[in-house]
């Protein structure tokens, strides 16, 4: 066992970790730069590269190259250097002009800091948008607001996280192939759904769980090709039709109870896979597809032999990486790293191959402490270098980066562009402002706005039928954290289409009440709760949920 360097915790690093570390060690030189085993628990690494990820908060400030006012993820008071998107695309600028020479005398990290807070960053990540600019790491998307990770070509997502190839989507996490589908999770192929989890090829439903290929379903959980059930009970058409006619669901006293009723029977009441793996070969973790050896992992598809992999999908022989995808393989302590092999440390680049240390560079290959590069190769710290004298540097640079320490290590969440809390380290792990500061990280104060005037107080009508435009000119407050927020007018026609009411908390409240849903990743030893075998799952012992092995959830509920 090994303890870990920041919270003490003992971690194991086994065999197969080893073989990883030594597979990732690049030849260079003609020697291997052997990489060595980790200082830090897969927790804290996690924290670590989360630290570097803004997801959902966005800024207005100036583009330091042309001087326009543009939407940004970095702050206005952020020391980088940003650039709104399209100029930091454009030739405008060459990142080679920032670079420097190896200084040895001084932690590579630090002088990887320098040189990052000095090239300009992209104020947004966005690929083929339109009309979409409160929005961060899409692609091919048409009508987005307040959205993260949607592409496909889908079209007028709002509020939502991980949408794919869908349409018409609101407050959402995990959706594809969706359309019409509002507050809903973990669901492939869903037609006008509301309140819908881990539930395939539904339509004209609501409030379910782990329901597959249902059509007019209300409050079921664990039903295979229904059709007229309400609260698992099976009825006519006729039955149906006037039983739901007695339900309006865009009241808002409505609605909310029968979230509750929804709440509790999918605590209560429906059964609950041990681990949620669609044909997937000797892995642990949780909601993995198609994966084999994938191990201590979470929310990955088609990938193999992987550890410590969150939020990925098409990995081979990867380890400690996040939101990563498609033909990425020899990835270690890496975020973002789209088409990209052989890679350590890096973040944010797409397209690449042997990368290490650098953060959003493209179309790259062989480039080691670099930012801000598309379409080089052999540079360190920017500045350009035959490949001859890259190869003979190199080494140079990683026996000092080993003597420091640093050499295997994601750099220091000291040097993260953004705040703890503006980052997905904050939703995943929080911390105290105190405890922030306490560690040398950074927290970003919100603006007081407590004797800001935002208009007189809006009392919003219960039902959808009765809230007028004017709603979308006026300033609301959330009922959780008391914080302002609007309606736009897309949002109120979605939510007259769909007979839902007018949500009563910001967006902010509603993405972390969705978040609060998934299970927390990790897995606790506990007893199927049928025929009482040993289990590993991600529903910690005490709490009430009825969970099953695999083998008795099947046969239950198929």
């Amino acid at each position: 066992m090994t303890t870990c360097k920041q919270c003490s915790a003992a971690f194991e690093i086994f065999p197969e970790d080893l073989a990883f570390y030594d597979k990732i060690s690049p030849i260079i030189g003609g020697a291997k730069q052997q990489v060595p085993p980790p200082t830090l628990c897969p927790d804290c690494r996690q924290q670590r590269r989360l630290t570097f990820r803004n997801e959902r908060k966005y800024y207005h400030r100036k583009c330091d190259l042309t001087g326009k006012q543009m939407i940004s993820i970095y702050a206005p008071q952020s020391p980088f250097t940003v650039y709104e998107k399209d100029a930091w695309w454009s030739d405008r600028w060459d990142p080679l002009t920032y670079g420097r020479d190896v200084d040895f005398s001084r932690p590579f990290f630090e002088q990887i800091h320098e040189l990052q807070l000095q090239v300009p960053r992209p104020s947004l990540y966005q690929k083929n948008v339109e009309n979409s600019d409160y929005t961060n790491h899409v692609e091919n998307l048409k009508n987005g607001y307040l959205s993260v990770d949607v592409g496909a070509g889908s079209e007028d997502i709002y509020y939502s996280k991980w949408i794919i190839a869908s349409k018409n989507i609101c407050d959402c996490y995990q959706l594809e192939k969706a359309e019409l589908c509002y507050e809903s999770l973990y669901s492939v192929g869903e037609f006008r759904c509301i309140y819908i989890y881990l539930s395939d090829n539904c339509r004209d439903s609501s409030f379910l769980f782990d329901c597959q290929g249902c059509e007019d379903c209300f409050l079921c959980s664990n039903l295979r090709h229904k059709k007229f059930c309400f609260g698992n009970e099976q009825l006519t058409e006729e039955e149906y039709r006037k039983r739901m006619s007695q339900i309006d669901l865009g009241s808002h006293t409505v609605f909310r109870q029968c979230l509750e009723q929804y709440l509790t029977m999918v605590r209560t009441t429906a059964i609950h896979r041990s681990e949620m793996f669609i044909h997937c070969e000797d892995c642990t973790g949780d909601f993995l597809y198609k994966c084999k050896n994938v191990r201590d992992s979470f929310e990955v598809i088609d990938s193999q032999d992987c550890r410590y992999c969150y939020d990925a999908g098409f990995l081979k022989d990867c380890y400690d990486m996040y939101e990563s995808a498609f033909d990425c393989e020899l990835q270690y302590e890496s975020s973002a790293c789209n088409r990209g092999k052989s890679i350590i440390g890096t973040d944010i680049c797409y397209d690449v191959s042997s990368l290490y240390y650098c953060n959003n560079c493209h179309n790259s290959h062989d480039l080691f402490g670099c930012s801000g590069l598309k379409r080089h190769q052999y540079c360190i710290l920017n500045k350009q270098y035959t490949k001859e004298e890259y190869e003979a540097l190199i080494p140079k640079i990683i026996a000092q980066m080993q003597q420091a320490g640093e050499w295997g290590e994601h750099p220091p969440a000291q040097h993260s562009p953004f705040a703890y809390n503006e980052t997905v380290a904050q939703e995943v792990m929080p911390l105290t402002r105190e405890a922030v500061l306490e560690r040398g990280w950074k927290w970003l104060d919100e603006a007081e706005q407590a004797d800001q005037y935002l208009g007189p107080s809006v009392v919003i009508s219960d039902n959808i039928r009765d809230v007028t435009d004017d709603i979308t000119k006026q300033i609301l407050r959330c009922e959780v954290t008391d914080k302002p927020y609007k309606i736009i007018p897309q949002e109120l026609t979605f939510c007259r289409d769909m007979n839902v009411p007018v949500p009563r908390r910001s967006p902010d409240q509603r993405h972390m009440d969705r978040m609060a849903l998934r299970n927390p990743r990790r897995m606790w030893n506990r007893q199927c709760a049928l025929c009482h075998k040993a289990i590993r799952t991600t529903f910690a012992p005490e709490r009430t949920e009825i969970v099953y092995c695999d083998d008795c959830y099947l046969k239950s509920v198929y």
